[in-house]
């Protein structure tokens, strides 16, 4: 497929008009004015609840909903149930991932059944096909615990994410900065080890992490499309349906983000998808869809194009250690739509966007040389 007139992301930002020629099985040759064509988005950190949840989600759903994202690479996070602890379900999750749209990795737990006290076999998950290890939605490891699962991540080859809240404090921000605090501390005595914190929400958890990069420790962060477009004045309304973990903090946390994001303190950009059927949602369950609506919340915030093509495209990619594949988005940057959850194609319909305009959204998205996604552009 030849694009012509298309303008394409790339490390160095948004190039000028070009034709590009994109290996797409069945696809014809479409005049691109106007539009973007970007490497497919990679996100670092989403909830696929399969198995265990499929009234929230499947990994079919899941796939399907990233696809129309923007996403061609999604890591799915082990809190399932049973939790993916041991080599085995592993495997049988990666075997199914193989007929999936998009590619999807799995993160593997750091600790047996997310309880905080036996380590699991990290070289075992390793071989079984892990990109790294964690605990997220849980923080109950000690100082010591931490300490030896870095060690056997690093051994393993694996970088470690840790979902930043000391659970007895909480999850005010001095819960998260004592956990980022924490987590370093674990680093810095745990030569050749990675550590990656994930959804950072607050100003104190990204200056410990700039500190933390400026004695060259190996750690990297991500923070979400929501905590970096929304303060919780913003969901006030919502009642249970705005209910996140981390919540949504104050403005100056939400400018600390977005600084930090631009420096590249923040490294990457990563959705948290936390779908829940809608009973689970109104008793106040914790999260937000986030594949459809990550691109143009993100395309709002006026990110410099080579900000937006490190933390979507390149770093996400650098930190489980995988290559940019021939996976490729189309975009255009001046549709604008109204998010409705009841159109999503994931079976979670939560977010806080609801009823918004936004600019922005997926033309086509194309995999393993095959086109995922196409969707006819009608502006709202």
């Amino acid at each position: 497929m030849h694009l012509q007139n298309v303008r394409v992301l790339g490390p160095t930002g948004l190039s000028l008009p070009t034709t590009v020629e994109i290996n797409a099985a069945g696809a014809v040759e479409r005049d691109a004015s106007g539009l973007i064509l970007s490497p497919g988005w990679l996100d670092l950190h989403a909830h696929l609840r399969d198995p265990g949840f499929p009234q929230k989600e499947t990994l079919q759903s899941g796939a399907t909903s990233a696809a129309f994202g923007g996403f061609t690479h999604v890591v799915a996070m082990a809190n399932t149930r049973p939790v993916t602890d041991r080599p085995a379900p592993l495997r049988a999750l990666m075997a199914r991932a193989v007929d999936l749209p998009i590619r999807v990795s799995f993160v593997a737990a750091v600790t047996m059944g997310l309880e905080g006290r036996t380590l699991t076999d990290a070289a075992a998950l390793r071989r079984a096909g892990a990109v790294a290890l964690s605990d997220d939605g849980r923080h109950l490891m000690d100082k010591a615990t931490l300490r030896r699962a870095l060690r056997a991540a690093a051994e393993a080859g694996m970088p470690l994410l840790i979902h930043a809240q000391i659970e007895r404090l909480g999850n005010g921000p001095e819960s998260e900065a004592a956990a980022v605090e924490e987590a370093l501390e674990a680093l810095q005595a745990v030569p050749g080890a990675r550590l990656h914190i994930q959804h950072v929400s607050t100003r104190a958890g990204v200056d410990l992490i700039r500190t933390g990069k400026r004695h060259a420790l190996r750690v990297t962060a991500e923070a979400t499309p929501h905590h970096l477009a929304l303060t919780a004045a913003d969901v006030l309304a919502l009642g249970p349906h705005g209910r996140v973990n981390p919540p949504l903090r104050s403005v100056d946390d939400r400018d600390a983000l977005r600084e930090a994001l631009a420096e590249g303190v923040i490294d990457a950009i990563a959705t948290d998808h936390a779908p829940h059927d809608a009973d689970a949602k109104a008793a106040g369950a914790n999260g937000f869809h986030g594949f459809e609506t990550a691109l143009a919340v993100v395309m709002d915030l006026g990110l410099d194009d080579r900000v937006l093509y490190r933390a979507c495209v390149e770093r996400p990619r650098e930190i489980i250690g995988q290559s940019i594949d021939d996976e490729w988005i189309l975009i255009d940057p001046t549709a604008e739509w109204i998010v409705d959850g009841g159109s999503f194609k994931s079976r979670g319909k939560n977010t806080p966007f609801a009823g918004r305009r936004v600019r922005g959204r997926i033309v086509m998205t194309t995999c393993r040389s095959q086109i995922v996604m196409e969707r006819v552009m009608q502006h709202a």
